[in-house]
Order: structure tokens, then sequence, then C-alpha cells
């Protein structure tokens, strides 16, 4: 229904049937009637997962480097699969490639202390202004400024406008959202992560995820993930563990709150 929408609104077309609450009401019985879609498991790449991970890359090979560059570029970034991937006829834009899709020239090294990413288009920016976004280095196996400066060492025989992650160092081939899941899940058997339900959503899920165990607030997460609205929540999973710690001071009865709940039915009966 949104999609018509936006094509009518597109169309200069009137669009008040779809405030029309009677249109509303057969949504609500639509769902009431037909039982919500079975959702895919997502198993969030949070930060320790992913170093595990990328033990299993063999950093003398050049598609493993592109991989570590690509996965912790995707972490730190908050990135979405498709602001760093790219579909086979993207490549045969032309010009306007860059426009809206991420090129060498799109990363700018400072130093050891950080880089500088800028996302030509993305969801949060339909009029491809330009997103800078600083990533500072980690110093550790999963630097994204350390892995990224390894990879454009060894890619130095590409131009500033080529794309920035492909697969082969020679004939380069399309860095696809359907590559990234296949070598996600290999990785992470070879790391002894299991199977699991990885998928394209894992880095996306997973940066708030950490953020939120490590004591991040929501207010920066959001900033963070580049979300406009709170659709980020829905993005952080909380571990069994977790939902247990949070569980038991609830129901922890603390001398001060029961001497105040007290006093106010004392005062309430004498209302």
């Amino acid at each position: 229904m949104a999609g018509i929408k936006s094509y009518q609104l597109d169309l200069g077309l009137e669009c008040s049937a779809f405030s029309d609450p009677r249109l509303e009401r057969t949504i609500q019985g639509i769902k009431r009637d037909h039982r919500e879609p079975d959702r895919r498991a997502r198993m969030p790449l949070t930060r320790p997962l992913l170093l595990q991970l990328l033990t299993s890359l063999n950093t003398t090979d050049y598609n493993h480097l592109v991989l570590k560059a690509a996965f912790t570029l995707a972490f730190a970034a908050f990135l979405r699969v498709g602001e760093f991937t790219y579909k086979a006829a993207d490549t045969a834009s032309g010009p306007s490639f860059p426009s809206w899709f991420l090129t060498k020239s799109s990363v700018r090294l400072i130093g050891a202390t950080h880089m500088e990413l800028t996302l030509p288009s993305s969801k949060t920016d339909p009029f491809r202004n330009g997103i800078k976004l600083p990533i500072a280095a980690s110093h550790d196996s999963g630097c994204p400024v350390r892995a990224m400066t390894t990879f454009l060492a060894a890619d130095t025989h590409h131009h500033q406008l080529s794309p920035l992650f492909c697969i082969g160092q020679v004939v380069q081939l399309p860095f696809t959202r359907e590559y990234v899941v296949e070598r996600l899940q290999q990785l992470a058997i070879a790391a002894g992560l299991g199977l699991g339900p990885w998928n394209e959503h894992s880095f996306r899920r997973g940066a708030p995820t950490w953020a939120a165990e490590v004591g991040i607030s929501e207010r920066e997460i959001q900033t963070l993930g580049r979300w406009r609205y709170d659709a980020y929540k829905a993005y952080i999973q909380y571990s069994q563990e977790e939902q247990v710690s949070l569980s038991h001071p609830f129901q922890v009865n603390h001398p001060q709150q029961q001497q105040r709940s007290t006093a106010c039915l004392r005062m309430g009966t004498r209302g």
C-alpha cells in the first residue's frame, strides 16, 4: 500500500483515499484472518563474533583482504548490506556510478587514528548529498582502519572511481550481497561459530546489539546507525542471560520503594 501511495504521489494523483478509516479497518481485518508469515531468524554479528570469524581469513589472499576490509567497515559504520555491495548491472551505470555506489575515492585515511567514509547515497540520503562517517581505529585484529589500509595497499592498480570492493584482483566481479552472505556462512563454520542463521542483516543487527551491550545510549546508537526514527530498537537483540538480569531487579523489593508504596497506599485509604 505504501508503494502504491508513493507511486500516486509521484504522478500527482489524489491520495486522500489512503487516509480513509475504512481502509485501515479492512487491513486490520485481513491481519486477523491471515496469520503473520514466519520471520526468518537473523543472527547478529557482534564484535566478539566478528573477531572470531576474522581468524578464518588468510591475510595473503586478495579476496580475504577484501572481505576483512568490508566486514570490519560494515560493522564499524553500521552499514546496510546494500551500501557496500553491488549488483551486476550497477557497474554498467557509467559516469553516474560514483554518485550511487562506494568507490575507492569514498575512503579517506587520516593517519592511524581514524578514517572517513563518504556514502554517496543511502536510505536516509535520498537526494545523494553524501554522508561522511568518521570511523575510529581500534588497533586490534578487528581494526577497520588497519584492514582498509592493508587492502588499499594491495589494490593500487585500480583507479579511484572503481568499485571499492570487488571479487578477484585482476578480473574483478561485483561484490554482491549473495557473495557476502555465502562467505559469511562459510567463514562462520570455519571459525567454529556454526552455520546458524547468518544473513545480510547480521552486520546491521550486530552493531547496535553490541553497542547496547557495551553501554552506549539509545540516542547515540541512533546517531551511529543513521536511524531517523526509533526503528533501531527492533535491531537490538538481548540474550536470555541479559533478559534474566533485567528481570531480577524488577522483581526485587527495595526498602525505600516499599516504604513509599505503603505511604501512598495509606494516603489513598484516607482519601
